[in-house]
């Protein structure tokens, strides 16, 4: 059998060079798959799957929340939540039935939630006052075997779906397709196959190998895939029978590990012959690591011991992600944020927050100040969270914020104040009901966002309601900024569920119309039009408004917001239009929440919605962890936002980031400490200016990327930039830039590309920060 696994070793190397050459940045999806799995045990003896731990529940999966994700799951309704204290189960809570969501996780316990086919499974098995174990490591067979259906085998246009990929549909893409990739959207999941070996797990869009084929999978199909397939397993389709067999044993798990060791094998390589500036010898020194852990695995698998196999597979693979987070750069100018949801019960609790996120360099914190219509502080206005009655956490985590170098900014939730799950729906709408936004059939919460609850966006008393807790937050709390998070009407399409249309706007409208909203619908093209401006103009008018106050509070406070990153989406359904507030200049710099798995779509669309800006804002890019993220999938999102114009990332959310994704990061993109970009974009021009003539300094020259006849006259010119940047001359700096950038294109046979590559990019960052410290001044 071990040669059996030798004979793939020389093709892993081939589907290395595949993975990162073409493909751009591999998608890691989270799988279940494994041979050697957890299971919830019941009193009864029965046993189910556990799909993961502390990440957001997906469809017919039971995921397990310990203490170590915070004091609740954060889930909907639409499950059965199962409290555990002590291994005896307190409370069986089945949301379908009556609302009992977001279940508190006992410290002493965890909670086991389940939906669809494992709510089942728990309804029937999993009964209070019962013991429940969960088993680690479990091997029920040593080899595992699924088949599914296939539904179609390279689709032909015209497609009712991208890619020919429809609802729960399993389809299978080969060279045959006449395609170099799959054209699939993300709401999926896929996987490349070469020589019968699964070489990658992917999300869309995936290039089809010659030597193999994509397996696509939506819903059903996409469940089969995680649950059924990793990297290293040996899979099979049949044509005739339409049937796709997936084989997993022990040596799926030598497969997988070798094809991480060969792919930081080619990262460290890669790093070494392109002047990256990394760790180079201490990601050798973790790969070497790897090789001695893959030996045992190897030794082990001859002795059949299939646990030992996996346990050491698994070890040589985690050693080799960190050689290759070694390979990845980190700057010195970055935002590194993360928005989280406080649920600290003291200073204690707070401490070990920010020690954790300081420990791996983040620097901004955007804490969820004011959300279901209450304060986390105790306000003359709002109502206190209860949670928080008897202490004001906002002034703990400022305090202790400003001793680890992490700003704090008051994220809040502007219009939606409340969940129909709260009931009463938050405390401003028991007060104050007719301040609901309502929509076109009379409904208040929203049936596309179920259950939420939103104030009307037009109504002057909601407005000001609004603006004095902002006020009052940015007065009294030294935050260093206010982050404005569901700015905009509840979505809004099809037509019967949009809003407001309550008698009030109804009015407003009409003065300026001179037509009632409910009168017209998309068919009347310009009237229709203007009721859409209109909203979009209640939402616009807000922004302006609080942007004023607070720069009148303290010009040096930063405004910024989150929000969809496609206009279609944003404008079209929720009258949320971004691009005219970056153009107006009311944002210090915009999250855009691109949430997905696939890193390829993240990027492009990260570039395109920066290509709408008029105004230098600087962009920080939201990433969404909370879907289920490995590791590596957060380093390559991380890694891919620093290769764009994004200026930093912020991690949605502190609850869904676990040891190993600190781990990663701080070995990896966070690696060194970074200043903020918005902080002051003089300051972090110097400092990228220094750490480029560090770079040229300690890498560039002694590694010969410089050649000698160039080396004085570059860094005079790094020089001669360091000191305009000093002097403070924008307009100067500029030409300075203009004059270092002319100096590298003429020298093209003394620098090497890899080199100029590098340089232009510092000089393109350090152009960035000054177009945006000009755009600060005015």
């Amino acid at each position: 059998m071990k040669n059996g696994i030798n004979k793939v070793k020389l093709f892993i190397v081939t589907a290395l060079v595949f993975s990162l050459f073409l493909t751009g940045f591999p998608i890691q999806q989270q799988t279940s798959a494994a041979l050697a799995q957890d299971l919830v045990k019941a009193a009864n003896g029965e046993t189910h799957v556990i799909f993961d731990y502390n990440i957001l529940r997906g469809a017919d999966q039971i995921i397990v929340y310990t203490p170590e994700f915070g004091t609740s799951t954060k889930n909907n309704r639409w499950g059965v939540e199962v409290v555990v204290e002590n291994g005896t189960i307190t409370e069986v809570r089945d949301g379908t039935v009556v609302d009992l969501s977001n279940a508190p996780i006992p410290e002493t316990g965890f909670v086991v939630s389940a939906h669809g086919t494992a709510r089942t499974w728990v309804m029937a098995n999993l009964k209070e006052g019962e013991t429940v174990e969960i088993l680690k490591d479990v091997i029920t067979d040593p080899v595992k075997t699924s088949t599914f259906s296939i539904n179609k085998i390279d689709p032909q246009a015209p497609y009712e779906f991208p890619g020919g990929r429809g609802a729960d549909e399993l389809v299978v893409y080969t060279t045959s397709y006449g395609k170099e990739r799959t054209g699939t959207n993300q709401y999926g999941a896929e996987f490349i196959v070469r020589n019968g070996i699964v070489v990658e797990m992917s999300g869309s869009n995936s290039l089809i190998p010659e030597d193999g084929f994509v397996v696509s999978g939506h819903g059903a199909a996409q469940r089969w895939i995680l649950e059924n397939t990793q990297v290293g397993a040996e899979v099979t389709f049949d044509p005739a029978t339409m049937k796709i067999t997936s084989r997993i044993d022990a040596s799926a798990y030598i497969r997988a590990a070798e094809l991480v060791m060969e792919s930081a094998s080619a990262e460290i390589d890669a790093a070494e012959l392109n002047f990256l500036d990394v760790p180079l010898e201490e990601a050798k020194d973790s790969l070497k690591e790897a090789a001695e852990a893959l030996r045992v695995a190897e030794e082990a698998f001859v002795d059949g011991d299939w646990q030992r196999t996996i346990d050491y597979s698994e070890l040589a693979a985690k050693l080799a992600r960190k050689a290759g987070f070694q390979t990845v750069e980190s700057k010195v100018v970055d935002a590194r944020g993360v928005w989280h949801r406080p649920t600290e019960s003291n200073r204690k609790d707070i401490i070990e927050t920010l020690d954790k996120l300081a420990d791996s360099n983040f620097n901004i914190l955007f804490l969820e100040t004011f959300y279901h219509g209450y304060t986390i502080y105790p306000s003359e206005i709002a109502e206190q969270n209860p949670n928080f009655v008897g202490w004001n956490p906002l002034e703990v985590f400022i305090e202790e914020g400003k001793k680890r170098g992490i700003e704090v900014h008051a994220w809040v939730h502007t219009f939606f104040v409340g969940h129909e799950s709260l009931n009463p729906p938050g405390p401003i709408l028991s007060e104050h009901p007719e301040w609901a936004a309502v929509d076109r059939e009379g409904r208040i919460p929203s049936v596309k966002e179920v259950g939420y609850y939103y104030l009307n966006p037009a109504l002057p008393a909601v407005r000001d309601h609004l603006s004095s807790i902002f006020n009052e937050m940015v007065s009294t709390y030294d935050v260093d900024g206010l982050h404005l998070d569901y700015i905009r009407y509840p979505v809004s399409l099809p037509i019967e569920n949009g809003y407001s249309y309550d008698e009030y706007s109804r009015n407003e409208f009409k003065k300026v119309s001179g037509v009632d909203p409910l009168d017209i619908t998309p068919a009347d093209t310009e009237q229709w039009e203007a009721w859409n401006v209109w909203r979009q103009n209640q939402i616009s008018t807000f922004v302006e408004r609080i942007h004023g106050e607070v720069k009148e509070v303290d010009e040096a406070l930063d405004l910024s917001t989150a929000v969809f990153p496609e206009v279609s989406d944003a404008i079209d359904q929720k009258f949320q239009n971004w691009v005219e507030w970056v153009s107006a200049g009311y944002m210090d710099f915009i999250t855009p929440m691109i949430y997905a798995v696939d890193t390829n779509y993240v990027q492009s669309t990260t570039n395109e919605f920066m290509e709408r800006f008029q105004q230098p804002v600087l962009s920080y890019i939201g990433l969404a962890p909370f879907v289920g993220f490995s590791d590596e999938l957060l380093v390559d999102q991380v890694k891919a936002m620093n290769e764009t114009k994004a200026a930093g990332q912020v991690q949605f959310a502190l609850h869904s980031l676990r040891g190993e994704h600190f781990a990663a990061l701080k070995a990896g993109p966070q690696r060194k400490e970074a200043f903020l970009p918005h902080a002051d974009p003089m300051k972090a021009g110097e400092l990228v200016v220094k750490d480029t003539q560090r770079k040229i300094a300690e890498i560039y020259v002694p590694r010969q990327g410089v050649n000698h006849q160039a080396v004085r006259a570059l860094e005079q010119q790094f020089i001669n930039l360091e000191k305009a940047v000093k002097q403070g001359n924008i307009n100067k700096i500029n030409e300075r830039i203009q004059e270092v950038e002319k100096f590298i294109e003429g020298r093209g046979k003394h620098i090497r590309p890899a080199v100029t590559t590098h340089l232009m990019k510092d000089l393109g960052q350090l152009s960035q920060l000054m177009d945006f410290a000009q755009f600060k001044q005015q």
